[in-house]
Order: structure tokens, then sequence, then C-alpha cells
């Protein structure tokens, strides 16, 4: 199964591609929200996507958007990660 993994940091992006990849999957991996649509618009489409919330260019949430609005045909299933949060004592 191919899977497509956008985020914009590169450290989590990496370790995120490095567990998918040793679990067997095919992994696709984007930058920022552009290229995860430019993906997720292709004939072999990954059939899931985790998707960052905040990126540059265009969000996981409004990639999502775009995804359903095309089409509920082959919509992929997807998980936006948490805004990252500081933890405070």
């Amino acid at each position: 199964m191919r899977i497509l993994i956008a985020d914009d940091d590169v450290t989590s992006r990496t370790m995120l591609t490095g567990l998918m990849k040793r679990w067997g999957y095919d992994v696709v991996e984007a930058i920022d929200g552009a290229q995860a649509w430019e993906e997720l618009q292709r004939s072999d489409a990954p059939r899931l996507a985790v998707l960052d919330w905040v990126m540059p260019v265009m969000d996981g949430v409004e990639v999502i958007r775009l995804v359903r609005a095309r089409s509920a045909e082959h919509l992929p299933t997807f998980c936006c990660s948490r805004p990252k949060m500081a933890l405070t004592t």
C-alpha cells in the first residue's frame, strides 16, 4: 500500500517515513500541502495520507477539503497531526 507523508518538519517526516517503510509500506513524501495535493491528484494516488495540520502553502485541512470536493470515489483516508504545542510546567 502506498502512503503519503506530508510534513514541513524534516525530522518528523523522516522518522515517520522510516517507520512506515520498516512496516512494509511504499511511502511518498511531500514537504508542503501543495506537493501533497499534487500527489493526491495522480491516478495512482496513495490510499492513505498522513498530513501535518500546519504547513506552508496549504495546510492539511485544506488538502482534505480539495480532495473531498474533487471526488468521493477514490477518497484516501486522512490523518492530520495536531499543531505543535509548547508544554508548560
